[in-house]
């Protein structure tokens, strides 16, 4: 098994619309490993989309080679961005409609013409993490792995640097072990007992920190001797 510590430097301003408050678009301080898949490129996502949620094969392609990514935790309190936005027509003339925006103006004469509601936000504020924001997470993989140094991440494709770093561990049996950063409780394995935890509620799936393990471990020789638990793979029974 080999094990990577990757610390993470944002070098552009990131936003996930991790909450969604009426126009007030929120990212949270952390990220989904499920989005640390795709973007270090573990996981190929289509072009094209008809709407069709393909994490179970994705993920499932992961297990099957025995990889594994951790959420990642930022190591520093976190530091915000707030900004706005306005995806309204810069026509000459537009109307607001029910749900839509018509920059027709043949609509006024002809009540019957009626625009296509549009299914995005079209004024809004956006709470992006700022750049220098730094965390970490953990990837697994049972063959040698090459982590890129940069990737992309969030739905402005925002640039992160990407500091990896092989670890030396040993196997360890613990009853009650403090695990400080987060983690997909989906992905712990069966007999991994669980205890007191913080819980952020996010989708796809929410997100513990600071839980509670009994159960199997991987000392790691970095600086905090870090307790990481064995055998995390991704769920993928949705």
């Amino acid at each position: 098994m080999h094990i990577y510590r990757c610390e993470f430097e944002l070098m552009e301003n990131l936003f996930f619309a991790s909450r969604e408050v009426s126009n007030f678009f929120q990212t949270e301080p952390v990220i989904g490993n499920y989005a640390l898949a795709y973007a270090l490129g573990l996981c190929n996502s289509s072009y094209h989309n008809d709407s069709e949620i393909t994490y179970a094969a994705d993920l499932d392609r992961l297990n099957k080679v025995g990889i594994y990514i951790t959420p990642g935790t930022l190591t520093e309190k976190a530091r915000f961005t707030v900004t706005q936005f306005n995806a309204m027509s810069d026509s000459y003339w537009f109307q607001m409609e029910q749900n839509a925006i018509s920059v027709d103006r043949r609509r006024i004469f002809n009540p019957r013409l009626k625009a296509r509601a549009a299914n995005f936000p079209q004024i809004g504020r956006l709470k992006l993490l700022s750049i220098g924001n730094r965390g970490v997470f953990y990837v697994t993989s049972q063959e040698k792995l090459r982590v890129p140094r940069y990737i992309r991440l969030g739905k402005f494709m925002s640039k992160t640097k990407i500091s990896a770093r092989k670890q030396r561990y040993r196997e360890v049996q613990r009853e009650t072990a403090i695990y400080p950063n987060y983690l997909n409780p989906n992905d712990l394995p069966s007999d991994m007992r669980i205890g007191m935890f913080d819980m952020l509620n996010i989708r796809p799936t929410p997100l513990i920190r600071n839980v509670h393990l009994s159960g199997s471990f991987w000392q790691l020789a970095d600086d905090a001797q870090t307790l990481l638990p064995a055998g995390m793979r991704f769920f993928t029974d949705f």
